[in-house]
C-alpha cells in the first residue's frame, strides 16, 4: 500500500506544477497586455515636401530719400529771414533757409567787381584800334556789367586777343570778381529741393563759425526704408519688386518698390542689405515699419503646426519600432501659428502635436 501512496503524492505534486505555471503564464500576459494599452497613442502623418512661396518679412526705419545736412562754409551772425530757421518750416527749392550777416564780404565783391569793369573800360579804345572785330562784343559785354548783377562768362577770346587782355589783367581781375561772388552766396543757404526743416543747431543772433553744423533739411514725400535679407534668398530679390508695409503703430498699409540691393554680403551675420522707396501719407522719418515680399520661394520645405515645433530647433518623429525621436530641423519662417521649416526627409513620419509626456527614446504606437 506504501507505493500506492507514493502515486498519489507524486501525482498531485505534477498537478500542482502545472496549476502554478498555468497561473503565471496567464498573468504575464495580462501584464504585457497591461503595458501595450499603457503605450502612449500618437497622431503622426507622413512628410510630404513641397515648394512653398513664402512671404518674405524685412523690418527697418524710415528715412527721407532726399536729405541734406546744412554746414556754414564762412563765418558770420545768423539772421531771421523771411521764414522762421524752426523744425517743421517749410522752403520751396530756391528759397532762402539760413542767411548770415554778408556786409562786408558784399563791399568786398562790389570793390572787386568795381576794379574789373574799370579795367575792362579801360582796353576799349584798344580793342576799337587794334581789334575792331571783337570791339562790339567786348563793348556790349561792358555795357551790361553792373555791380547788383553776377556777372556773365567773358567774351570769348583766343590767339593774340587772349594774350592781350591777360597781359592787361582783365582775366585776372574777372576771376577774382568770381571768387568774391562765390564767397558772397556762402552767405545764404538756399534749399535745394521742396522740404521741411528736420532739426535745429542755431538760433538768431548766434555767431556761426565754419563747418559748424546749423540743421538738417529733409524732403517728405519720398521715404527709403533698409533692411537685411538672408542670404539665401537673395537671388530671388530683384529691383523693382514690390513690397507692402504696415505700422504698429499708425493704421493703413504703404506700397513701395525695391531700388537697390547691395553687391556684397554681411560677413558677420550672412545677409544681403535691400533698400526699398516708398511714399504714402502718414509716414514720418524714423518710423519703424514691418514690409512682406511676396514671390519668394522655399525649395523642399514643409508648413507645420507651430506646436510641433520646440526650442525652435526640433520635431518629434517615428523610428523603426514605434520609437520617439528628435529630428533638428531649420525654421525658416514664422507665420502666426505655423511654421515652415526644411530639413526633414521626404516620407519621415511626424508626431502631429505631441504630447507633453513625449521623449526620446519612448516607444509608442502611432495613429495615423
Amino acid at each position: 500500500m506504501k507505493w500506492v501512496k507514493n502515486v498519489i503524492i507524486a501525482a498531485a505534486i505534477l498537478a500542482a506544477g502545472l496549476l502554478i505555471s498555468k497561473t503565471l503564464g496567464s498573468m504575464s500576459t495580462k501584464e504585457e497586455i497591461q503595458e501595450d494599452l499603457q503605450k502612449l497613442q500618437v497622431t503622426v502623418f507622413s512628410a510630404d515636401l513641397d515648394t512653398i512661396e513664402l512671404p518674405l518679412t524685412i523690418y527697418g526705419k524710415l528715412n527721407a530719400a532726399q536729405r541734406t545736412d546744412l554746414l556754414a562754409e564762412v563765418s558770420g551772425t545768423f539772421k531771421s529771414g523771411k521764414h522762421p530757421f524752426e523744425e517743421g518750416t517749410s522752403f520751396l527749392q530756391g528759397e532762402t533757409i539760413i542767411g548770415l550777416d554778408d556786409s562786408e564780404a558784399r563791399a568786398n565783391t562790389m570793390s572787386v567787381k568795381g576794379n574789373f569793369i574799370n579795367a575792362l573800360l579801360a582796353i576799349l579804345p584798344d580793342l576799337a584800334q587794334d581789334y575792331p572785330l571783337d570791339y562790339d562784343r567786348f563793348k556790349a559785354y561792358y555795357d551790361q556789367c553792373n555791380l547788383q548783377s553776377a556777372l556773365n562768362p567773358l567774351p570769348q577770346a583766343e590767339g593774340k586777343l587772349e594774350k592781350f587782355l591777360i597781359a592787361r589783367g582783365i582775366q585776372g581781375a574777372y576771376f577774382q570778381s568770381k571768387s568774391a561772388e562765390e564767397r558772397l552766396s556762402k552767405f545764404s543757404i538756399k534749399a535745394p529741393f521742396n522740404g521741411v526743416v528736420a532739426s535745429v543747431n542755431v538760433k538768431p543772433g548766434n555767431l556761426i563759425s565754419p563747418g559748424r553744423p546749423l540743421g538738417t533739411f529733409i524732403n517728405m514725400n519720398t521715404y527709403e526704408l533698409r533692411s537685411a535679407v538672408s542670404l539665401g534668398y537673395a537671388d530671388q530679390l530683384v529691383i523693382g519688386q514690390k513690397v507692402t508695409f504696415t505700422s504698429p503703430d499708425v493704421s493703413g498699409s504703404w506700397s513701395g518698390k525695391i531700388t537697390r540691393i547691395a553687391p556684397v554680403v554681411d560677413g558677420a551675420s550672412q545677409s544681403v542689405s535691400v533698400v526699398v522707396t516708398l511714399q504714402g501719407n502718414k509716414l514720418r522719418e524714423g518710423m519703424y515699419l514691418t514690409g512682406q515680399i511676396k514671390g519668394v520661394e522655399v525649395m523642399n520645405a514643409l508648413r507645420l503646426p507651430a506646436s510641433m515645433v520646440f526650442d525652435n530647433s526640433y520635431v518629434f518623429a517615428i523610428e523603426r519600432d514605434s520609437v520617439l525621436a528628435k529630428i533638428s530641423v531649420e525654421v525658416v519662417e514664422w507665420l502666426d501659428n505655423e511654421v515652415i521649416v526644411r530639413g526633414i526627409g521626404q516620407g519621415t513620419m511626424l508626431v502631429n502635436e505631441p504630447s507633453l509626456k513625449a521623449a526620446s527614446g519612448l516607444v509608442v504606437t502611432p495613429v495615423k
